[in-house]
């Protein structure tokens, strides 16, 4: 018997030694260089089927010497039942515990407050040799270094480097050294929780949202109780447009984190990509409580002050946050929106943006901003148009309608039918196309000369919904240009009497250009302005009019309530100060 267990302690004690060769010194760990990002696994490769214990290899490892199968699946599962659960079935006197048993402790403790720092934990604090490649690894990544002498000689020893996603915030090349580990340690061990959810967080920081999800899906399906998980399970959902599920997974936190502010926050977020800002801003609100300091959540509530249309309160928090950060990217593309929109300060605005292309030159939201404010004011914002603006933005996301729509304005603006042509084809053909871009299609078509197209869109627009205005006035308009006087006015007589007041003086206005008479025509641009004393069109209309019979004191009386209603555009100023110039 004395010489079988000599024998046995001689084996652990040769493995033990082989082991931590292959491995190496952790005196020089290192943070990684640039390599060649691995192939993204597909979705069969993360949820093949596996064995209900661990691989027959584990066994054999030295970390597991006299160490219960049941114990050691627990600690690599990583959850922080499982965790608990093994450091109980673990636990005795301190005097008794084997070097393998204090490491495997000393594991899942430093797991429970990297991994689960929200969950008490009562693991007994043990004294361990921190020369092995299991500490060693834990010390570096609390460090935030990325070990890399651990050997992989087993799933822990595999898994442990990749812990540093939580302390820090690798590089690209670090990054896709955790990767590696996780993908090689499931390989050992694929249903381990713990592995799982930092394959959530490895490509969540790589900006990999599909993959994330699904690596958080895996883990919250062994282990949906985690508030750290739920939190950034349901954070890539509503990254993903899943908004309903990010929801429900937050719904499943436990009543003592419901106060949580991770998850206050996450909710905040859920909430506002619903466009549900009653509920957004009460979280918000919740948040700031706990932390007053809090500046990105101080910004949060102004974007949803401004999405409410509060000016007011929202400018009250872009002061507030300026006095700390005048240059964050967020900021400047806030404060610009409320300049051009509730302000109508042009001139700050696009000093604003400007100033945010100048730190941020590739930012798509400083870009989005700049080419809405360069459509609205037919000047150029950094020295570009607002196409050229939008064309920055679709090099990047072809199917960003709202920049294909910033650019059409734009162009619209500047006369260039062609090009405007060109995208405006684009965006009549997208789905759930609406009555405006159609509209503006048949507009561009009559420029052009394109008198049969645009009735042909027209026509089949409001055919599709007879109660759309917009598709009424496009019909109506088109109709105009290709049937005869008397066949229009017909028509146009047909919609008056049923039609709203905004209605009316769009049909009044088009009537005017098929009346004989001067009189006539004033007649009915005088009855648009009675049904709508803000239609743009019956003004600048009734501003040529009398600028053709050279009365330039009416029509700059009207060309005036024109700068009025549409103080952005600067074509409209040059007009304006022209007629000033005559008039003197």
């Amino acid at each position: 018997m004395l010489k079988e267990g000599f024998w046995k302690i001689t084996g652990f004690l040769i493995a033990v030694s082989l082991a931590f060769t292959a491995c190496g010194s952790t005196d020089n760990p290192e943070k990684g260089t640039v390599v060649e990002a691995p192939v993204v696994p597909d979705s069969d490769e993360v949820t093949s089927e596996n064995p209900t214990k661990l691989s027959g290899s584990v066994k054999d490892k030295t970390l597991n010497y006299k160490i219960s199968d049941e114990v050691m699946f627990d600690i690599e599962n990583g959850s922080s039942e499982s965790l608990k659960r093994a450091a109980s079935q673990l636990k005795k006197n301190s005097a008794d515990y084997s070097d393998n048993e204090k490491i495997l402790l000393s594991i899942a403790k430093n797991l429970m407050e990297i991994v689960w720092p929200s969950v008490p934990s009562d693991i007994p604090t043990v004294s361990v040799d921190n020369n092995n490649p299991y500490m060693g690894a834990i010390n570096s990544a609390k460090n935030g270094i990325f070990d890399s002498s651990t050997g992989n000689v087993d799933f822990l020893s595999t898994i442990l480097p990749a812990i540093v996603v939580l302390t820090s915030n690798p590089s690209e090349a670090v990054l896709q050294k955790c990767e590696k580990c996780i993908l090689d340690a499931q390989k050992i061990n694929s249903k381990s929780m713990l592995a799982n959810y930092l394959g959530g967080v490895v490509y969540e920081k790589m900006g990999n949202s599909s993959n994330a999800e699904r690596f958080y899906k895996l883990a919250y399906e062994n282990s949906s109780s985690e508030t750290e998980l739920s939190v950034a399970y349901a954070r890539v959902l509503s990254k993903n447009g899943n908004q309903e599920l990010a929801s429900k997974v937050l719904s499943s936190v436990s009543s003592t984190s419901v106060n949580d502010i991770q998850v206050l926050k996450q909710n905040a977020y859920i909430a506002y990509e619903k466009n549900d800002l009653q509920a957004a801003e009460e979280y918000v609100a919740r948040v700031l409580q706990q932390n007053p300091n809090d500046l990105d959540f101080v910004l949060f509530r102004a974007k949803i002050f401004i999405g409410k249309n509060d000016y007011i309160h929202a400018v009250s928090l872009l002061d507030m946050y300026a006095r700390q950060n005048d240059t964050n990217l967020d900021y400047l593309v806030l404060r610009a929106s409320v300049q051009l929109d509730w302000s109508k300060n042009t001139t700050s605005a696009t000093e604003t943006v400007e100033k945010a292309l100048r730190l941020y030159p590739d930012s798509e939201d400083a870009l989005m901003i700049a080419a809405k404010l360069s459509s609205t004011t037919d000047a150029p914002v950094a020295g570009k148009y607002a196409d050229e603006l939008a064309q920055m933005v679709l090099d990047k996301n072809p199917k960003n309608t709202q920049a294909l729509s910033y650019a059409l304005e734009g162009l619209i603006l500047r006369e260039n039918w062609q090009n405007a042509y060109e995208i405006s084809t684009k965006l009549i053909n997208m789905p759930n196309v609406q009555g405006d871009s159609i509209y503006r299609h048949v507009n561009i078509c009559i420029h052009l000369g394109k008198k049969t197209e645009a009735f042909e869109v027209a026509n089949n627009a409001y055919n599709s919904n007879k109660k759309d205005e917009a598709l009424i006035q496009s019909y109506v308009y088109a109709y105009t240009q290709i049937y005869s006087r008397d066949a229009s006015l017909s028509l146009i007589n047909s919609f008056m009497d049923s039609s709203s007041s905004k209605m009316k003086s769009f049909l009044y206005y088009r009537r005017s250009y098929l009346q004989r008479t001067e009189d006539t025509q004033l007649a009915d641009l005088r009855s648009s302005l009675i049904a709508n004393p803000r239609n743009s069109d019956a003004l600048f209309r009734l501003y040529e009019i009398y600028y053709e019979k050279k009365d330039y004191r009416k029509a700059q009386y009207y060309l005036k309530q024109v700068v009025a209603i549409k103080p952005n555009d600067s074509s409209i100023k040059k007009l304006n100060d022209t007629l000033t110039q005559l008039i003197k």
